[in-house]
């Protein structure tokens, strides 16, 4: 046990404690039962209500009120980026060494605190650190919230409770940019502001009855050591090394939606702040159904790539019908597809490193992703700030939609020659014994 890979260390400590369990006893036998998961599920879901409803009020007040450009935009999206990309790998290593609960919450506070310069500002500058703020609440929410439910729930369980987890939020998503567009309408920037501030701060409430689960202490390195750490287990592990790809093609594409988005609406649609609004909450509808299906698969645990591919080709029609249309009607129907797909991407790609990935390894292979995916979205943001007026929005558009179709096939062959390669090794250990 003391040689081999840190991954490989992990794997086998986890398989001599199957089912992995949080220390303190075994769980229920239904996720409905496991009041524990369960507050992290409402907690989840209140606080994405404000995650999201601040997204829309920050792009409708850049786009509508400031008049932002797409460079502009694109230089809103950075600030997220850049301080994601920085502060990933450190809070993934320190959810990994200290607790998952009180990092989600110290994350959370941040993006309350960006919420806040928000609020106060009225100048593309203080949007800019708002955004940031936001991101290093990211950086450490994310990481946090995946190591946690790895704790809280068996592992067989896992596509389902990431499902849970997902619908939840995308819940919020149909309701939240819809919410803040009519908000802001009816009573301003301030209003909208102070209405996701107050559904933050109520799933921060929701959190705290919840126990403090903690990993069990993996070897500590140096700081550097621990800091690459993640990036070497995922490019090691075949399924992670997939994952690394999709999940930058991924975001590399879909930043470019994120980032001209709101001059298209404007634009090519002719809808204001409450179309884009209501667009996203379309977009949540879709997300919505493709992550409540998988509360109820039972045999995705293991097939997580193909299943991946399949739902970002899904996702990528979707995409593709949206912005190629120029048609509002058409892009309601678009974008909820697109909403199915990528729901279905998150859950999977989250199980996936929870499974995979060992007990005292999971914060930082998770913040390791994330880092990949930020840094992929962080390429494309400033690509599009530094052609600034070269930017047309609707072909761009629909070169990043075919881009993000394509790889939806790719995850779907890698996920086929996964399933081969298994299925060799398992032949292969069978005539041998």
């Amino acid at each position: 046990m003391g040689k081999g890979s840190p991954l490989e260390r992990a794997q086998a400590e986890q398989a001599l404690l199957e089912p992995s369990l949080p220390h303190g006893g075994a769980l229920p036998p239904a996720l409905l039962a496991n009041r524990p998961f369960l507050w992290l599920v409402a907690s989840h879901g209140v606080a994405s209500l404000g995650y999201w409803g601040f997204f829309v009020a920050v792009l409708g007040e850049a786009t509508y009120g400031l008049q932002a450009r797409p460079f502009q935009l694109a230089l809103l999206f950075s600030a997220f980026s850049l301080a994601f990309l920085l502060l990933a790998p450190l809070l993934g290593m320190a959810t990994d060494r200290w607790s998952p609960k009180w990092l989600l919450a110290a994350g959370m506070a941040a993006s309350g605190a960006g919420m806040a310069v928000a609020l106060l500002g009225d100048s593309l500058p203080l949007l800019y650190l708002a955004t940031a703020l936001d991101g290093a609440g990211a950086a450490a929410s994310i990481p946090a919230r995946g190591a946690l439910t790895a704790l809280l729930v068996e592992r067989g369980d896992l596509v389902r409770a990431n499902g849970a987890l997902n619908t939840a939020s995308m819940l919020a998503v149909i309701l939240g940019p819809g919410a803040s567009g009519l908000v802001a309408r009816a009573g301003g920037q301030d209003a909208a502001y102070l209405s996701v501030m107050g559904a933050l701060a109520l799933g921060l409430v929701l959190l705290l009855p919840l126990a403090d689960r903690r990993p069990r202490r993996g070897e500590g390195g140096s700081f550097p050591t621990d800091l690459v750490l993640g990036f070497r287990v995922a490019a090691r592990e075949p399924e992670l090394r997939t994952l690394l790809v999709l999940a930058a093609a991924a975001w590399l594409t879909l930043t470019v939606l994120v980032a001209l988005e709101p001059v298209y609406v404007k634009e090519v649609l002719g809808r204001g702040v409450d179309g884009l609004g209501f667009l996203w909450s379309a977009h949540g509808v879709g997300a919505f159904l493709g992550a409540l299906a998988l509360t109820r698969s039972r045999r995705a645990a293991g097939r997580e790539v193909p299943l991946i591919g399949a739902s970002l080709l899904l996702g990528g029609v979707g995409f593709l019908a949206y912005v190629a249309s120029g048609v509002f009607e058409v892009g309601v129907v678009g974008t909820a597809a697109l909403g199915v797909g990528f729901a279905r991407y998150l859950s999977l790609s989250q199980a996936l490193i929870q499974r995979v990935a060992g007990e005292d390894l999971r914060g930082r292979v998770t913040g390791a992703v994330g880092m990949l995916q930020e840094a992929s979205g962080l390429v494309c943001a400033l690509t599009v700030a530094a052609l600034g007026g070269l930017v047309v929005v609707q072909p761009f558009l629909v070169g990043a939609a075919v881009a993000f179709t394509l790889a939806g096939l790719y995850g779907l062959r890698a996920g086929r020659r996964l399933a081969a390669r298994s299925g060799a090794c398992a032949g292969g250990g069978g005539s041998r014994g």
